[in-house]
This record gives structure tokens, sequence and C-alpha cells, in this order.
């Protein structure tokens, strides 16, 4: 990490360690680091709040990619497996058919995400947690109503932790950063209670930029620092809209379309090229962007935002916010409830 980065205690500080952890920062009376941003990883800004955007629901449609493309062969083979009376391999048949259609449910039921939301109004961390569907409708259920809750925890109890691990993107291995929230029984206190990872990760081995989403969320819980900089761009989803979802990854199309055009004629030959690949890359936007149709935003509750002063901001009250311009009221205390 950067020199502007205090890690003077290590993971193992907490009870039980983090085996992922790389680093315990410091407590959040104690500044972590010079810089600070919140990393491409807020999905809203509230006048007294910041709701950053879950791992996996930045991974959105991906399950549901493979299971459409595995759901006719499963079936196919259920048919041939039946015709021939091959009992066992058809049961291990069934169950990936099975699987293929829960990959399905996952990206096409429930919420588009799962935020953490950081409520400075109440010195709060409200966790949003889909519960899922009853056992005997995964599977098969691909619509409807996905129950949930929210888990609140107190500001004052939490401890953030670099975390790093391996991913794999085909089959090459990358490592990949993120921060951690460490919540403790007692503020100060060494035993964890629970844990979960606020945004998205970082990749490449990035180390410091989960210590800087730290240090802008540190600023703004402890009124510090803003809300919002001009440095700062919300979390950025894809798949939202048709149209850019089919032209996904065809630079000649798309709303950057003319920029590549003007860059010449390997530009031209290279968009040209990756035409060749549009049955592929429009299955796969097309596909995200049903499950962001399919699925809902999710929702907060009347007594949490009204904690939080008001709706969500816009992008053009966001950049008033950072020039100084736009002034919020506090919001009221009101004690949250746990919704389902």
């Amino acid at each position: 990490m950067e020199s502007g980065t205090h890690t003077t205690e290590v993971a193992a500080d907490l009870n039980p360690p983090n085996g992922q952890a790389v680093a315990l920062l410091p407590p959040a009376f104690v500044q972590s680091s010079h810089d600070a941003s919140t990393g491409g990883g807020v999905v809203s800004v509230y006048p007294e709040g910041l709701a950053f955007v879950d791992q996996l629901g930045a991974m959105r449609g991906y399950l549901s990619s493979f299971g459409i493309l595995a759901l006719p062969l499963m079936i196919a083979m259920v048919v041939m497996g039946v015709s021939a009376g091959y009992w066992l391999p058809l049961i291990m048949v069934a169950i990936m058919l099975w699987l293929a259609l829960l990959f399905i449910q996952v990206d096409w039921v429930g919420f588009r995400y799962e935020p953490v939301l950081l409520n400075r109004a109440l010195g709060k961390v409200h966790v949003f947690k889909a519960t899922g569907l009853p056992w005997w409708q995964w599977g098969w259920k691909l619509w409807g109503r996905t129950r949930y809750e929210i888990d609140t925890y107190e500001w004052s109890c939490v401890r953030a932790e670099v975390v790093e691990f391996t991913i794999f993107t085909g089959q090459i291995p990358r490592r990949e950063s993120g921060l951690v929230f460490a919540i403790t029984d007692v503020p100060g206190g060494r035993d964890v209670v629970q844990r979960f990872g606020v945004g998205p990760s970082f990749g490449y081995g990035d180390l410091q930029a989960p210590v800087e989403r730290w240090e802008h969320v540190r600023r703004f819980m402890r009124h510090e620092g803003p809300a919002w900089t001009l440095n700062d761009s919300l979390y950025q989803d894809w798949g939202v809209k048709f149209w850019p979802s089919f032209w996904l990854f065809q630079p000649l199309f798309g709303d950057d379309a003319a920029a590549w055009r003007r860059k010449g004629l390997f530009a031209w030959i290279g968009g040209v090229a990756m035409l060749f690949f549009l049955p592929i890359t429009a299955y796969f936007g097309v596909v995200r962007y049903i499950s962001y149709r399919l699925k809902r935003e999710p929702s907060w509750g009347r007594e949490i935002l009204a904690s939080l002063g008001g709706p969500a901001l816009t992008n053009e009250q966001l950049r008033a916010l950072a020039l100084g311009g736009l002034k919020v009221k506090p919001g009221k205390a009101s004690k949250p409830r746990r919704r389902r």
C-alpha cells in the first residue's frame, strides 16, 4: 500500500480473523489515507446517506446467460434418457436441469442489487438482504416477489478490513481486492458478529482503492468530508436499455460509435471484425437487459428514507452538491424498523 495509508494493526486482531484480510484499518476516528474516493461503487446518494452496490449485483445476468444455453441441451438429454431407459445418467441430467433453472431464477427473480446503506443521520449501517423464495419453489418459479429483510448495525461497531482474493476469467487467474465491514459486538470490541462487503471489488491487486473507499465513508459518517466530490461517479450499471445492450462490444454502433469511426481505417476494420461475434455479444447483452427489467429496485422503507433527508439525489443535484451549490437539510433521526 502507499505511504499515505495507515494500517497499524493486523487482521488477526479481530475474533474470528478474516482469512482473506490483508489489513485491518484503524478505527474510524483515525485517518487511514490522504486520498478518499467512492471507487465508483455508490448506486445512490441521499442527503444523509450513501448506498453501495453489492458484488453479486454487479454480476447480474451472468448466471442466466449460462442457464439459458444449458436449458435446451438438458431437456434434450432428459428426453433421450427416458427413451433409452438410462435412469442413472438421467438422474444426473435432471439435477443439472434443475441447476440451469436455478441459475435463471437467481438472475430473473428478486432485486437488482442488495446494497449497503451508510446512514449518517442515525449513525447506522443498513444491509439489504433478499431472503429468497421457499425451498420448494427453487429452480422453477421464474416470477413473483422475493422476501427481504434489512439488518441494521451501529456505525460505532464498524471496523474496516481490506481483503484480497483470486477470481478466474476463463483460464486466467486475477487478483481482486475489496472493502469489508467487520461488525463487533460492542464499540471498540474484538469479537465480530457479522462481516459483509461494501461496494464491488477492485481488479489487478489494487490494495489502495479499498482504503480510499473506507476513507471517504469514514469522513462522510463523521462529518469530516463531503458526501460527493467532482472526482466521484455513480456505479455505472450496464444492460439497462435495450439497444445499448444489443450492441454490447460492437464499436461501430451504440453511443460511442461516431467517435470510434473517426479513429480511422484500422478502427473500421476492427469494428467490422467484431460484427462476426454479434450473435454472442448481443445474446449476453440482451440477457442482462432482461434481468434488469424483471428484477426490482430495493426498497428501504419509509422510516429509513425519512431519516435520510429525502429521495436519492439526481446527477444534477450531485454536481451542485460537489460544487457547494446544493444545501441539504439533515435527516430526521427516527428509529428504523426491520421490514420484510
